[in-house]
């Protein structure tokens, strides 16, 4: 893999990173669920914060994270496939760095055991991996054939960042989604083999391997039955959206720029309703705005750059333009849209935090625009 990184302009670019992001990156899904709660939190997601700090382990007492790499490769000898973490964290801890592997389960299993892959004959490549991936933890061949592989590999890859970066400190930690806390068991007899007695929503160790203290962590998302159905059938309407703004005014707001320009607008029956579409059988991240007399949105209420509302006036002929209304705009609120948002700005769009926003009519001349500037070839 390469060694440079882009900065995430929210959970969907998560999605980019996945082997196969048609199958992987559903609601429900691990994938989706893992990216959604972590972009969310300023830091930590409250739940790991909330184990780490209960632990009584002072490394985790205050946890700050420098980095995150979503699906993470790990090259491995013995082969081509890395392992692919589902997300690896840097982070200083009381001063000391500490690397995190972090495995995102709802109801898949942590994959076939040892024995089941190597197989009856194993080849060269599977004997030198196995036999890499022991010597990284200290543990021997017997000891683990009825293990779960990606567990070996997951917890190895923690171990191996840490020693790259000279931290003294790893953990491997699975944040799972499913209120029954299914696979645990597996996760338990593997923690096991360290001495260690784990516990769901705890932290384990340390127990030194090679120099390193490795902790091993599960941590449970608590999602109620009835708010998870809620949540599932609310993403696929515009109501998740709004309820993706931090304040109730920006909400509110949301939902008054979706009314004015499907119904109050001079253009309102020209609409046409870009949330409704799919690309490689996933739903748009937005709720998008097209002119039936054109192919393009000229408005987003989106979830990417942290959620925003996005004025697509087209780089091809408007990008100075665009330039000029981002600053009108920034005047306007008082606020310079670039200092909230780190990653490249988008030639040709202009960006709207709703938070800063008084009153649609500060901001509803300039939809107005976009619309027209959108048509314009």
């Amino acid at each position: 893999m390469g060694k440079f990184f882009v900065p995430s302009k929210g959970a969907m670019s998560w999605r980019e990173c996945l082997a196969d992001s048609e199958k992987q990156w559903k609601i429900g899904y691990s994938a989706y669920s893992l990216a959604n709660c972590w972009e969310d939190a300023n830091n930590l997601p409250f739940c790991i914060e909330k184990v780490f700090k209960q632990s009584k382990l002072p490394l985790f007492n205050n946890v700050e994270v420098l980095y995150g790499f979503p699906e993470y490769k790990v090259p491995l000898p013995g082969g081509n496939a890395s392992s692919q973490n589902d997300l690896y964290v840097l982070a200083k801890a009381n001063n000391e760095l500490l690397t995190i592997m972090v495995e995102g389960k709802v109801s898949e299993p942590f994959g076939e055991t040892i024995d089941s892959w190597l197989g009856d004959n194993p080849s060269e490549g599977k004997r030198t991996r196995l036999e890499y991936l022991l010597y990284q933890l200290g543990l021997d061949k017997e000891s683990v054939l009825n293990q779960r592989y990606q567990l070996i590999h997951r917890a190895a890859s923690t171990l191996l960042e840490a020693r790259k970066v000279n931290a003294n400190n790893s953990l491997m930690l699975v944040h799972s989604f499913s209120d029954a806390g299914k696979w645990f068991e597996d996760y338990a007899e593997f923690v096991k083999l360290f001495h260690l007695s784990p516990k769901k929503d705890g932290i384990v160790g340390p127990v030194q391997v090679n120099g390193i203290d490795l902790y091993f962590g599960w941590v449970t998302e608590v999602l109620a039955v009835k708010k998870r159905e809620i949540n599932q059938k609310v993403a696929e309407s515009k109501e998740y959206y709004y309820s993706l703004f931090k304040t109730e005014k920006a909400r509110k707001l949301a939902k008054e720029i979706d009314n004015y320009i499907c119904k109050k607008s001079s253009y309102k029956d020209e609409v046409e309703d870009y949330h409704q579409r799919y690309k490689n059988g996933v739903r748009t991240d937005c709720i998008g705005y097209v002119s039936k007399k054109g192919s393009y949105k000229f408005a987003t209420i989106t979830a990417a750059r942290k959620v925003s509302f996005v004025l697509h006036l087209g780089k091809k002929l408007h990008a100075e333009t665009a330039k000029k209304i981002q600053k009108e705009i920034d005047e306007l609120l008082g606020n310079v849209y670039e200092k909230s948002d780190q990653t490249r700005l988008t030639p040709g769009e202009v960006y709207i935090r709703l938070e800063w926003v008084d009153n649609l009519e500060q901001i509803a001349s300039f939809i107005d625009k976009a619309y027209e500037m959108r048509l314009q070839k």
